[in-house]
C-alpha cells in the first residue's frame, strides 16, 4: 500500500492552523490594549495576608497612615495587591511582627529552587506559577524563570507586551554561548507586583545543540550557563522559581547545578511513581559523572511533593503510603489536591489566586483547592525560612 500522507505538510499545515486559532483566542480573551491586572483583595484576605487582625487594617486606614481601599457598590472595602504591599512595609517599620517584611536581609542568599520532573503531568507548571504568585503576595521578590520550550508558564502570565518568543527573548539568549544577552534584558514584569518572569520559547532546544557541540571545546562547562545567567540578577530577588522541561535534558542538568533548592513533583500513580524512580536513577548517573569531573551539587534541600491528590481513592492512598515509607521527612508533610478549580483557573490561564471566588460555580470547591495549595506552599516557605536561618 502506497504511503500518500507527507509528513511535512501535515506538520506545516497544522502547526500554522493551530497558531493562528491559539493567537485568535488569546486576543479574545487578552485584546492588544487590555492591560492585565491582579484583582482586588478584601480586608479578610488582606488579614490573612499580613497575618493581623481586620480590627487594627481599620485602624490603620482611618488614622490616615494607610492606603485607602477602594469602595465597592455594597460598601466592601477592597485593596489592589499594591496597596497590601504598602501596608505590609507600614507595618514592617513599625516593628509590629518580625519579619513582616520577609525579603531577605544580610548574608541570606537567594534560593532558587527548581521544579523538576521528566513525567509530563505531574504538574510542575502548576505547582511553580501557584508558590511564584503565593510568594509574590507574601512580599517577597520572585522571579519565575520557564525552562520548558512548551512555554506553558509564559503562556499563564498572559500576554506580555514586551515580549516576542521569535527575537531573541527567550533564557536560551542569555545562556547561549556566542555573545549571550544581559539577563537583565530578558526579564520582564508581570501584572502581579513583585513578581517578574523570564519566559520560554522554542529556541530553547538550540541550547541541546550547541551543548553538544561545546562538549568537544570545554567538557561540562554548560553547566554553570544558567548560573552565570541568574546570578547577574540574584541581588534583585529573594526567590528564583525555575520551571524545567519534562525531560532531563542539558538545560535541565544546568538548573540543577544552579539551584539551592529542588522540589520534584509526583501524582500518587504508579506509572507516575515509577516514572519517578527512573528519573532518579538517570539524575543520579548523571550527578555522578559530575562528581568524578569535581562539579558536584548541592543544595539547601529537596523535596518531594505529592500532586493531584484524591483523598477517596484508595490506590492513591496506598502509593502515597509507599512514598512516605520511601521517601520519609524529604516527602512534603501536605499534598496537593486534584481540584477541577484548579483545571478551571489555569484555563482561564490564571492561578488560584488570581481568580475571584465568586467565578466559580461551587466556591466550596475552591476553598478546598486554595486551602490544600496554600499548606503546601506554606510548607514550602518553612524551607527557605529555614535555608536562611530564621527562627
Amino acid at each position: 500500500m502506497n504511503q500518500h500522507l507527507s509528513s511535512l505538510n501535515f506538520m506545516q499545515d497544522f502547526s500554522s492552523k493551530l497558531e493562528l486559532a491559539l493567537q485568535n483566542l488569546s486576543v479574545a480573551q487578552y485584546p492588544p490594549d487590555a492591560r492585565r491586572e491582579m484583582r482586588k483583595f478584601s480586608s479578610t484576605e488582606v488579614a490573612a495576608l499580613l497575618d493581623v487582625s481586620e480590627a487594627y487594617i481599620r485602624q490603620v486606614v482611618l488614622k490616615d497612615v494607610g492606603p485607602s481601599p477602594e469602595i465597592s457598590a455594597n460598601g466592601r472595602k477592597l485593596y489592589s495587591l499594591e496597596q497590601v504591599l504598602e501596608l505590609r512595609m507600614l507595618l514592617a517599620s513599625k516593628g509590629r511582627k518580625k519579619w513582616m517584611n520577609p525579603r531577605r536581609v544580610g548574608d541570606e542568599h537567594c534560593q532558587i529552587i527548581a521544579v523538576t520532573n521528566f513525567k509530563g503531568g505531574s504538574s510542575k507548571t502548576s505547582t511553580t506559577i501557584h508558590l511564584a504568585h503565593y510568594l509574590a503576595l507574601k512580599g517577597y521578590r520572585v522571579l519565575a524563570v520557564d525552562l520548558d520550550p512548551q512555554a506553558s508558564l509564559t503562556s499563564l502570565h498572559g500576554a506580555l507586551a514586551t515580549f516576542d518568543p521569535r527575537t531573541d527573548d527567550t533564557l536560551y539568549a542569555a545562556i547561549r554561548f556566542d555573545e549571550p544577552r544581559p539577563t537583565r534584558e530578558i526579564v520582564h514584569k508581570t501584572h502581579i507586583p513583585g513578581l517578574d518572569v523570564i519566559c520560554a520559547g522554542l529556541e530553547l532546544t538550540e541550547f541541546e545543540t550547541s551543548v553538544a557541540l561545546e562538549m568537544r571545546k570545554s567538557g561540562t562547562s554548560f553547566l554553570v550557563r544558567v548560573s552565570q545567567a541568574l546570578e547577574q540578577v540574584i541581588d534583585d530577588y529573594d526567590i528564583i522559581l525555575m520551571d524545567s522541561a519534562p525531560s532531563l535534558n542539558f538545560l535541565t542538568l544546568s538548573s540543577l547545578t544552579a539551584a539551592t533548592g529542588v522540589l520534584i513533583p509526583v501524582p500518587a500513580h504508579m506509572l507516575d511513581v515509577d516514572a519517578t524512580g527512573k528519573f532518579l536513577e538517570l539524575a543520579a548517573s548523571y550527578m555522578q559523572v559530575l562528581n568524578e569531573a569535581g562539579a558536584s551539587v548541592e543544595w539547601d534541600f529537596a523535596k518531594f511533593l505529592v500532586t493531584k491528590f484524591e483523598a477517596n481513592d484508595h490506590p492513591q492512598a496506598n502509593m502515597t503510603a509507599l512514598m512516605r515509607q520511601v521517601f520519609g521527612e524529604n516527602l512534603l508533610l501536605n499534598m496537593v489536591s486534584k481540584s477541577t478549580a484548579v483545571a478551571d483557573a489555569l484555563t482561564w490561564r490564571q492561578s488560584l489566586y488570581e481568580v475571584q471566588r465568586s467565578r466559580f460555580s461551587s466556591p466550596k470547591t475552591y476553598d478546598r483547592a486554595i486551602e490544600s495549595i496554600n499548606a503546601a506552599n506554606e510548607e514550602i516557605e518553612k524551607l527557605l525560612w529555614n535555608a536562611w536561618g530564621r527562627e
